[in-house]
């Protein structure tokens, strides 16, 4: 019957190690990776129990087996955590030293417990993983609270070093040393001189937090920067193309005497058809002289404007329906942000492809509060996704496309989905249609945001 306890205890022990590694990654956890850990874990739950079961009824309930199978048979948990929550590796790394830092405490605080209250080496050891058990049921609000908190971003780690993630397993390296030994009972320097991986833990636990929160001020203030750059540039561009325009405008009202004169010549000479082409080069020259309204926000209309304008200075073609109400949803620089960095994008994709096999499609559409945005391009490159499905690249300036989509999304719940398929898919439909874009490449780079009006 003690065999079985122990075995069950030291079972759970492991279950609740994971569960504090499993916390700091939780909201990132899809459906899929949470029924593959919780099946993974069931049978390797099952067993561990059949082993430790085995193993303490054939060699006894002895402090060097009992030490054993705290300090190794959690690898391969951990190895099934990671192949399972595919993430980088820094990260992990950071979790499960700061995991087992928490450990150590309630492990040191459960042996004092221990040794005060038992003599038997038997007895210590079922009093140990079950004060163990305890002190984890006791502290568990405290520890959901501290944990949920604790994961930084990547950039966190790409800021501060590789140390960073690392430097809680070096500093407790010298303890799990100690800890290993053979005797059960170490002396009572030893378990005081251990009284420091609190202050080690929540040192690293504010110095991760005040970090994350100075990283992200800053992170905001240069977005803040990057924006009122954009809408600057952006406003310089328009303000250029209604000097254009007017300057267009001047030219033709300039000519306009001489036009009538001309017109009034052919009229007199017969030369009717002569006047119409004259009147449709008119025309044509006028149409160019119009600032395009594509919707009734001011800055969204902009960037739609100076994107539009600017790929088909570089020979592009563009498709577009808009269909934007006043009341979008969103706040209206976000979304002329994001649409800027999409658009920029796709432009500089399309400009590496042949003069005749460039083209870009742009969709939105509003309908009863919920809103869609597509924004697709023609593309015959390589396209890599990472495990997140975003795509991949070493371009310099590609990443600020989407680093904005994916602010955007985690600013107002969007659902986000990049895709790269054929034009002959049936079941994608074709978004190039008709003799637009002739010679058309095999494949289509697209990227789609959903939303709702949370105030609809």
């Amino acid at each position: 019957m003690l065999i079985i306890f122990l075995t069950l205890c030291v079972a759970a022990i492991q279950i609740s190690d994971l569960y504090l590694k499993y916390l700091p990654f939780r909201d990132g956890v899809t459906d899929d990776e949470r029924k593959l850990l919780r099946r993974g874990f069931l049978i390797y739950g099952i067993f561990c129990v059949l082993i430790y079961g085995a193993a303490f009824n054939h060699f006894g309930i002895t402090a060097p087996l009992y030490k054993f199978f705290l300090m190794v048979c959690w690898i391969p948990c951990q190895a099934i955590f990671m192949l399972t929550i595919r993430r980088e590796l820094l990260q992990h790394v950071f979790i499960l030293g700061m995991v087992a830092v928490w450990g150590l405490i309630q492990h040191n605080w459960a042996a004092i417990c221990s040794v005060i209250l038992f003599d038997a080496e038997q007895e210590i050891i079922l009093a140990h993983a079950s004060f163990y058990l305890i002190l984890f049921l006791i502290f568990l609000p405290f520890e959901r609270r501290i944990f949920l908190k604790l994961l930084p971003p990547q950039n966190f780690f790409d800021s501060y070093g590789n140390f960073v993630a690392v430097f809680p397993l070096i500093l407790i390296s010298s303890v799990l040393i100690m800890w290993a030994q053979e005797p059960l009972v170490h002396s009572w320097a030893e378990r005081f001189s251990r009284m420091y991986i609190p202050f080690v833990f929540f040192f690293f636990y504010r110095y991760v937090i005040d970090s994350t929160k100075q990283l992200y001020e800053r992170w905001q203030t240069n977005q803040n920067l990057r924006r009122m750059e954009e809408q600057i540039t952006a406003l310089g561009e328009y303000n250029r193309l209604i000097e254009e325009s007017h300057e267009k405008i001047a030219a033709m009202r300039h000519d306009l005497r001489h036009n009538y004169r001309l017109i009034y010549m052919m009229l007199e000479t017969g030369k009717i058809d002569e006047v119409r082409r004259h009147i449709a080069r008119q025309e044509k020259l006028l149409g160019e002289t119009a600032i395009k309204i594509f919707c009734v926000q001011p800055l969204i209309n902009v960037a739609l404007l100076i994107y539009v304008r600017r790929a088909e200075n570089f020979g592009i073609k563009v498709q577009h329906k808009i269909n934007l109400s006043e009341n979008i949803g969103v706040d209206e620089s976000d979304l002329a942000l994001l649409i800027s960095n999409l658009l920029e994008n796709a432009i500089n994709a399309s400009c590496r492809q042949p003069q005749n096999r460039r083209a870009i499609s742009i969709n939105i559409q509003n309908v009863n509060g919920q809103f869609v945005l597509e924004i697709a391009n023609l593309f015959d490159g390589e396209v890599k996704f990472d495990e997140k499905n975003m795509p991949q690249t070493s371009r310099e300036g590609h990443g600020l496309g989407m680093v904005s989509v994916k602010n955007f999304a985690d600013r107002y719940s969007a659902y986000v989905d990049f895709s790269y398929f054929s034009q002959n898919t049936k079941n994608e439909g074709r978004l190039f249609q008709g003799n637009d874009v002739p010679d058309e490449p095999p494949a289509v780079f697209k990227v789609m945001l959903y939303w709702r009006n949370p105030f609809q």
